[in-house]
């Protein structure tokens, strides 16, 4: 009797457990989705570059806009530049380094946005707002 009611009992467990499954039908083809043309999306303006120059590459051509020098060529330069300048080491091992002078961006060879300027131990001692060539503010740090 018990094994009979212990067989009942997994019987009715077994059936509920198969009741609660849910059923999938196979998805029809093709799918609505499928027939709609999908539009592209518009290929975005290409990043601008990031530049690094030392002080002696950074020149302005007889336009008043800048460029970055190489061989004889003048670049005008367009996107965000990282300014290095000489440094030389004192002491026995004297030698020419270069250390971080300005960061900042130019637009199509003009001053752009803001710009921070560094001493020796890269603390920023001046920063400048430009918008499109003209000094909009100056604010220089001791």
């Amino acid at each position: 009797m018990k094994s009979l009611f212990s067989l009942f009992f997994c019987s009715i467990i077994f059936l509920n457990s198969c009741a609660q499954q849910k059923v999938e039908r196979p998805p029809k083809f093709p799918p609505k989705k499928y027939t709609e043309i999908k539009k592209g999306k518009k290929i975005e303006s290409v990043p601008k570059p990031t530049y690094v120059l030392t002080l002696g590459k950074l020149k302005q051509n007889k336009d008043s806009l800048y460029c970055g020098k190489n061989d004889d060529e003048c670049n005008i330069i367009d996107g965000k530049i990282t300014l290095f300048s000489p440094s030389i080491a004192r002491g026995d091992n004297a030698s020419v380094t270069e250390r971080l002078y300005a960061e900042g961006e130019f637009m199509k060879g003009k001053y752009q946005g803001i710009w921070k300027y560094y001493d020796k131990n890269k603390k920023v001692i001046k920063k400048e707002k430009w918008d499109n060539g003209k000094l909009v503010y100056r604010k220089e740090y001791k």
